[in-house]
C-alpha cells in the first residue's frame, strides 16, 4: 500500500536521522523531490560503517518514521528530520535496531495489558567554544542570571517542538544545567524527544557562541552529567507501584534493577569516560542499593511530583547522554520486568546517607557499587543472559564496538601522561 505524506514547499531538504549502536546519530540528507520514493523504500546505507553488521552483509535500509518527524528551522534553512527504522533490502525488519527492540518489548508488554511511563532528567555543561571552561561558577539552583537568556532560548526552543518543559535550572557544577520535560511520556516517544532535545540544547548554545555538553565529565574536579530515569508502569490503566512504601511489583521491579545492575552499566554508562562520573565524592549513585528520598542509592523512590508522578514511580540516576537511549530504556525495562516476573527481593531500604561513610563501612553494609571502568562493566554485561538477549543480534556487534573503544583508549597518550612522565 502506498505511503502518503505531504511536506511544506519551503522545506529546503529531508534528514534522515538513526542512532547507531555508541549513541551517535547517524544522518543521510536527501533533496524533497526523492521524499515520495524514500517514504516508500527508504534509502540504503553501508551498516557496516556504522557498527551494525560485518562488511560481508553490510547492505541495509533507513526508512522514515512518519510519526515521528519535526521541522527543524536553523535560519537559513528548513529541514524536515525524521526518526528512521532500519530493514534489510528484502523488506525485513533488523532485529538489530535499538528503536526497533525497544517498540518490540513495548508491544509484548501491551499484549499482557502492561504499558510504561517514562519521564527522564538532562544534564549538561555550557562551555566556552574557545577554552572549552565552564561558562560560569554557579552551584545548585543559586539564581545566576548571567545566561539566563540562553537558558531562556532553550526553554522557547523546546516549547516551539511542543516539548512542554518542567524546569531548567543550574545545577551543582560550574556550568552545569539541568532540563526537565515536563510529562510521563510513551518510552518510545521520550526516546525520540531525548535525540530532538539534545540537538535544540547543541545548536542554542551554539548560537550563543558556547559549547553544550552532555559528556559524562567533562570537568575534572567537578560533578558530572547524568541521564535520571523515572519509570512507572501500568496494568491495565492502573499504576503498579505504590507510592509510598514498595509493594510486591515495585520490590520486583526494584530488585530486578539492582540484580542486574553490573550489566547494565555497560549499556547506559557505556565509554571510558562515563567511569570517571561513577566515582565517590561527587554525588554520583555508585552504590547498588535503593531507598526513598536517599539520593546516594542508585534507585530510589521520589517524594515529590505532580499528581500523577506521585502515584507510583522509581528513578534510575546512573544512566548517562552518551549512551543509545533506546538500548537504555529497553535494558532498564527489561530487567525490571525480570524482577517482578522472578519475585526478586531488593533488601531492605538505605536511610543512610552512603556519601557520608568509608568505603569498608559500606561494604559492611553488603552494599556493592558499580563496575569502576568500562571493561569491568562488559564482563558483567558478557555474564548476564537477560541482557544479552535484550541486546539480541546487536550484542554481538556491540561488543566489538566497546572493546575497539578500550583498545583505542589504552593505545592513546594523554596530556596527564605527557606531564607526568616526560622527564623520566
Amino acid at each position: 500500500m502506498e505511503k502518503k505524506m505531504y511536506l511544506p514547499e519551503d522545506i529546503d531538504s529531508i534528514a534522515l536521522k538513526f542512532m547507531d549502536l555508541r549513541g551517535r546519530m547517524r544522518e543521510i540528507r536527501i533533496p524533497l523531490s526523492m521524499f515520495p520514493l524514500i517514504l516508500e523504500d527508504g534509502i540504503s546505507f553501508d551498516s557496516s560503517n556504522v557498527g551494525f553488521t560485518d562488511v560481508a552483509q553490510s547492505d541495509m535500509v533507513t526508512v522514515p518514521d512518519p510519526s515521528a518527524y519535526n521541522i527543524m528551522d536553523y535560519g537559513d534553512e528548513k529541514i524536515a528530520v525524521f526518526l528512521c527504522e532500519m530493514y534489510w533490502p528484502d523488506g525485513s525488519c533488523f532485529k538489530g535496531d535499538p528503536r526497533y527492540m525497544l517498540k518490540n518489548t513495548l508491544k509484548k508488554l501491551e499484549e499482557k495489558g502492561i504499558t510504561v511511563k517514562i519521564k527522564a532528567e538532562y544534564e549538561f555543561h555550557l562551555l566556552d567554544k574557545d577554552t572549552l571552561e565552564p561558562v560560569d561558577k554557579g552551584r545548585y539552583i543559586d539564581g545566576r542570571t548571567e545566561y539566563s537568556s540562553v537558558i531562556s532560548k532553550i526553554s522557547r526552543a523546546m516549547g516551539g517542538y511542543d516539548i512542554p518543559v518542567e524546569k531548567i535550572h543550574h545545577e551543582a557544577g560550574s556550568g552545569q544545567y539541568e532540563v526537565e520535560p515536563l510529562p510521563y511520556d510513551d518510552p518510545l516517544k521520550a526516546a525520540d524527544d531525548f535525540i530532538l532535545i539534545k540537538e535544540l540544547v547543541k545548536n542554542v548554545a551554539r548560537d550563543s557562541d558556547m559549547i553544550a555538553t552532555f559528556m559524562p565529565k567533562p570537568l575534572s574536579n567537578e560533578p558530572g552529567n547524568g541521564l535520571h530515569l523515572h519509570m512507572a508502569l501500568l496494568e491495565n490503566g492502573e499504576y503498579m507501584f505504590s507510592p509510598g512504601e514498595l509493594n510486591e511489583a515495585a520490590r520486583g521491579f526494584v530488585g530486578g534493577l539492582l540484580d542486574h545492575a553490573q550489566g547494565l552499566s555497560a549499556i547506559c554508562n557505556p565509554t571510558i569516560n562515563s567511569y570517571k562520573r561513577l566515582v565517590p565524592g561527587y554525588e554520583a549513585p555508585v552504590y547498588v542499593c535503593w531507598g526513598g528520598e536517599n539520593r546516594s542509592v542508585l534507585v530510589r523512590i521520589p517524594a515529590y511530583g505532580n499528581k500523577e508522578e506521585k502515584k507510583g514511580r522509581i528513578e534510575y540516576r546512573a544512566a548517562d547522554a552518551t549512551a543509545n537511549i533506546y538500548l537504555v530504556m529497553n535494558a532498564l525495562i527489561s530487567a525490571g520486568m525480570d524482577g517482578i516476573e522472578r519475585g526478586l527481593d531488593p533488601g531492605k531500604e538505605v536511610v543512610l546517607d552512603l556519601f557520608d561513610l568509608r568505603q569498608d563501612e559500606i561494604e559492611d553494609l553488603g552494599i556493592n557499587t558499580l563496575p569502576t571502568n568500562l571493561e569491568k562493566a562488559l564482563h558483567h554485561l558478557e555474564k548476564d543472559d537477560l541482557l544479552r538477549d535484550v541486546l539480541g543480534d546487536s550484542y554481538r556487534y556491540y561488543m566489538k564496538e566497546k572493546k575497539k573503544e578500550i583498545m583505542e583508549f589504552n593505545m592513546d597518550i594523554t596530556p596527564w601522561e605527557l606531564k607526568t612522565y616526560i622527564e623520566y
